[in-house]
């Protein structure tokens, strides 16, 4: 049964690889649906899980998206340490619903057993954003969160 769990992450892995070559090539965040994979993943990797909060109505949302979401020392943070999730309220209702009190935009780094080590609402300046990832890895890997 072990074994079939890890030949379902193994699996899962080399059918990610591919797709993260290609969307970082384009300057872009290879964003993820939410499931139980991403999780299976981020511990196969050793990462970290990395969800944005957006909504199609949200203009700092579309703001973060057109600047700290393409800023490509955010774009190597999140490659080195993160699996990326995105979660927009229109697609997503019911999850959205689950994460409503956090406003939008917003950002949760879980690690891979779906533990919530911060949040962080509201627009982040590229920069910030960089600062924040690493400093979170930076701590989680020192276990002082």
């Amino acid at each position: 049964m072990n074994e079939m769990k890890v030949l379902r992450k193994i699996l899962a892995l080399l059918l990610f690889l591919p797709l993260l070559s290609v969307a970082l090539a384009d300057g872009s965040v290879p964003w993820k649906a939410w499931s139980d994979g991403v999780f299976d993943q981020a511990e196969v990797q050793n990462k970290l899980v990395l969800v944005d909060l957006s909504a199609e109505w949200c203009a700092y949302c579309k703001k973060m998206d057109a600047t700290t979401w393409k800023d490509s020392a955010v774009l190597d943070a999140i490659q080195k340490d993160y699996i990326p999730v995105q979660i927009v309220d229109e697609k997503n209702p019911q999850l959205a619903e689950r994460y409503r009190q956090y406003g939008r935009p917003a950002v949760i780094i879980m690690d891979a057993q779906g533990k919530e080590l911060i949040r962080k609402r509201g627009y982040m300046k590229p920069q910030w954003m960089e600062w924040m990832l690493q400093a979170v890895v930076q701590e989680h890997e020192e276990g002082k969160l």
